[in-house]
């Protein structure tokens, strides 16, 4: 199980020692926030020996108070780069546009902190100059959350500019597009990140890039992709027009497709879709 929102306090005995009073535990790991990126809480994963044994554990501990908060508790999975990360790929997702320079991923984050089910927050950035694209997306648990977040905070003040929050659905991913389309050497795609993610499994992790020059570097692609998450392995075939590109979770290959498909580079737009994992 992934464990979030874990006081500093919190050692790997404390948390064994919390689980076990539900079902035996196997092992547990804690993973300090040193980037400040959940507040300055840390998260961690406990392992049980069974499904079973989770599953109890799960119902029982998630929303507990453990000294002055309330932990998160979720399933866990291991990506293809081999890290335990939280499984986002069921929670909603919202679309946050208009953001202004100096908003960050952790500036983001805290604007939406008081929503209890918050589970990830991420600005999108331009690899070329280092800039943000003016906007970012916002997930929950608990689409509750979601709801309330796109009512309240739709057209509040965060850094100079009043943002934009709306559903990361067609409508969010045109206002997307219209941003990046403002950007030299950009053209966005036409898809869905929703849609995008639900076409293959959870698991799956590869971009298929094509319709590439044959003077594409993989420099080039990696820069962009790079803006998306970790990139855990590139496959380059310059003179057949194609790159295959594994990221670290499925949910960031799904914003690199939506994003990304159509971007121009060297004077052709990309055409990202799913690849095959190898």
């Amino acid at each position: 199980l992934y464990v979030g929102n874990l006081d500093p306090r919190i050692t790997e005995p404390v948390l064994a020692e919390v689980f076990s009073a539900v079902r035996p535990v196997v092992a547990v790991k804690i993973i300090p926030d040193k980037r400040q990126v959940h507040g300055g809480l840390n998260y961690g994963f406990v392992e049980f020996g069974s499904h079973q044994d989770a599953e109890v554990a799960l119902q029982n501990m998630n929303g507990r108070s453990v000294y002055e908060y309330e932990i998160r508790v979720n399933w866990a999975f291991t990506s293809n780069g081999g890290q335990l990360q939280e499984d986002t790929s069921t929670h909603c997702h919202i679309f946050v546009g208009d953001l202004s320079a100096e908003v960050n991923d952790q500036v983001l984050s805290k604007a939406f902190e008081n929503y209890p089910s918050m589970s990830d927050a991420r600005v999108m950035w331009d690899m070329t100059s280092g800039k943000s694209r003016g906007y970012g997306f916002v997930t929950f648990r608990d689409r509750n959350d979601a709801d309330m977040a796109i009512a309240q905070m739709n057209g509040e003040w965060l850094g100079s500019r009043a943002i934009r929050v709306n559903w990361a659905n067609q409508k969010a991913s045109s206002k997307a597009r219209q941003d990046m389309h403002q950007q030299p050497h950009s053209v966005a795609g036409t898809l869905s990140y929703e849609d995008v993610r639900d076409q293959t499994a959870h698991y799956k992790s590869t971009v298929y890039v094509g319709n590439l020059t044959n003077y594409t570097t993989q420099d080039q692609l990696q820069g962009l992709f790079q803006g998306y998450g970790y990139v855990v392995e590139f496959r380059m075939q310059s003179d057949r027009g194609f790159a295959f590109v594994k990221m670290d979770t499925h949910e960031n290959a799904a914003m690199a497709i939506t994003q990304l498909n159509g971007a121009m580079i060297n004077g052709r737009p990309l055409k990202c879709s799913w690849g095959k994992d190898r």
